[in-house]
């Protein structure tokens, strides 16, 4: 029954933005009695039999008789303003065959009850608009959807705050929308109706409309907040804009800053850079830093990119940029605040986050310890690249469709023949030939169907042990006690390391393995400084094959053998 409202086929508009979690308006009814009791009012008489599709006469007397039992003594008492159970009902009619302007009716009745409740903020009175143009435009009352849905434009505009945050109904619904996905979605809907209309022109501008509303989602927070100020006081054409000079040139040497400064604010984080610490060039970075346009602040929910450009005293373009990627929780990217503080001699930039859970307290690391690569930021907007695109993984499964088999491996394949037995391994091929000779001969044993079947099976193949050979002929150490490769396997070859009995409590932690460059030799350390009598050896150096696969080798340590076992893949 509380289903959201269906998606419209152009443009593609997002779900309905009241999602009831709860009847609590009513507690002890239903929403499909309180729909039976709404068509049984809507009848002309009352003994008659129920109307399945009311006209507007039996809708406005079902609205006024529901409204006298939900403004009566006893139910004001129980539920307050009726204005979150018409909302209800009205959701209920939507899912009902030919009842859609029944719930036209009681959303409207919903409006006049949240107008007159100002203390309510005004995201109610934005989600009925919305709910209503949407009705309105299913039911092709399109002038109607018009009208409802540029009101409700309007009143987001004219109200503070993100739909998810507010309570809606005293709690009875609720939507995971931010206000600009709120109005990206009001704009679709106008697109549609304008569609409709056959007023291209229109749907055109509210299409653009919404398209910049969802770039702004992420966008560049300095030009999102500079975008007013700019419109008004726009410089003329001819003008050269020195900062947008800036940005086209390519710069002459690229920095990764590392360090910064935040602060736990209560429902917001401040990021602070400092351009005289932080840049690593000193004064000379206030003095060539005076508009906030030299930096971009790309956000994303857990992620902020600080970028800035600069030209030094020799005139060469110098480009910063500080990755805080993943944050350790989640932020509200269109809330971002950026701002260019302090003297001219001491500047710095201050980045206001707004968190997604207000309540919560930041503190420790503001990155989390998983943190990505750096996302190459683009070159024309500064903004990062999209990282929605799952990346490839380095190795997949040979065979796969990541990793497919060439032509000579198919090849290579065994294929099945006439025979049962020739995909099988060769020891019982031939044991099978031998058998076959038997039973073939007409003088030997195998005529005699008995002596046949007294004849012994084949014995299964066995697969030959793995080989254990010294891993090295290289000095070894005296805190290890043995050191064994198996190459048994095809795909791959095993060390296995064991540490002396006098290294007492010795794990995985205590040990530091590493590779050179060139992958020819791999090297284990032990890092204890509290053992005697190590000798003069230190490290372990093992020279491996230059067919292993160093990037993908796989260490475990066996704490009842005391060894390390490291696994090297097989490059094919």
């Amino acid at each position: 029954i509380f289903a959201p409202s269906a998606k419209l086929s152009y443009p593609e508009p997002e779900p309905a933005a009241a999602v009831p979690l709860a009847p609590s308006a009513l507690p002890a009814m239903s929403m499909d009695r309180l729909v039976e009791l709404f068509l049984q009012s809507a009848r002309p008489d009352d003994a008659g039999p129920i109307v399945q599709e009311p006209d507007e006469e039996g809708i406005e007397r079902a609205v006024d008789t529901v409204e006298k039992m939900l403004t009566s003594k006893d139910a004001a008492a129980m539920i307050g303003t009726p204005d979150a159970t018409f909302v209800c009902l009205a959701m209920a009619l939507e899912e009902k065959p030919k009842l859609q302007l029944a719930a036209i009716g009681c959303y409207e009745k919903a409006l006049q009850y949240v107008g007159k409740r100002r203390s309510a903020g005004g995201w109610e009175r934005c989600v009925v608009l919305q709910q209503l143009g949407a009705v309105c435009l299913r039911h092709k009352m399109l002038q109607k959807a018009d009208a409802w849905l540029a009101e409700c434009s309007e009143a987001v505009a004219q109200t503070e705050g993100h739909p998810r945050d507010a309570v809606l109904f005293n709690g009875s619904f609720s939507t995971p929308q931010t206000r600009l996905e709120f109005a990206s979605m009001v704009e679709k809907l106008r697109a549609k109706t304008c569609m409709e209309l056959g007023d291209e022109r229109r749907a055109h501008e509210h299409v653009n409309e919404a398209k910049r509303l969802q770039d702004a989602l992420t966008g560049d927070a300095v030009e999102r907040q500079t975008a007013l100020k700019t419109s008004s006081t726009a410089a003329p054409a001819s003008q050269v804009d020195p900062i947008k000079q800036l940005w086209a040139e390519q710069p002459a040497e690229e920095k990764l800053l590392k360090e910064y400064h935040f602060m736990d604010e209560g429902p917001t984080v401040l990021v602070m850079l400092d351009l005289n610490q932080h840049l690593g060039i000193g004064d000379e970075a206030s003095a060539f830093v005076d508009s906030l346009r030299q930096f971009k602040v790309n956000c994303e929910e857990k992620s902020v990119d600080i970028q800035l450009r600069l030209r030094r005293r020799d005139g060469k373009v110098t480009h910063f940029r500080l990755l805080l990627d993943p944050l350790s929780k989640e932020i509200v990217p269109e809330d971002t605040v950026p701002k260019l503080r302090g003297k001219e001699s001491k500047r710095r930039l201050e980045v206001k986050l707004f968190k997604r859970d207000k309540q919560e307290k930041w503190f420790g690391d503001l990155v989390s310890d998983r943190a990505p690569k750096p996302k190459e930021p683009d070159e024309t907007t500064g903004k990062s690249k999209s990282s929605s695109a799952k990346p490839t993984p380095a190795s997949a499964p040979k065979g796969s469709l990541l990793n497919p088999l060439t032509a000579e491996e198919l090849a290579r394949l065994p294929k099945p023949g006439e025979s049962t037995g020739d995909n099988r391994p060769s020891s019982w091929r031939q044991a099978d030939a031998g058998a076959s000779s038997i039973r073939g001969s007409s003088d030997g044993p195998g005529s005699n169907p008995q002596e046949a079947m007294r004849q012994p099976k084949p014995a299964p193949p066995q697969t030959a042990p793995a080989k254990k050979s010294p891993a090295s002929s290289d000095a070894v150490p005296a805190w290890i006690a043995n050191v064994e490769r198996e190459e048994g396997a095809e795909d791959s070859s095993l060390l296995k390391i064991y540490i002396a009995e006098s290294v007492a409590d010795v794990s995985m932690k205590d040990l530091e393995l590493d590779v050179d460059e060139a992958g020819s030799r791999l090297s284990l350390k032990l890092l204890r400084d509290d053992i005697q009598g190590l000798g003069e050896i230190e490290i372990l150096s093992l020279a491996i094959s230059s067919a292993a696969d160093v990037a993908n080798l796989e260490a475990r340590w066996r704490k009842k053998t005391r060894s390390l076992e490291i696994r090297l893949p097989l490059q094919r």
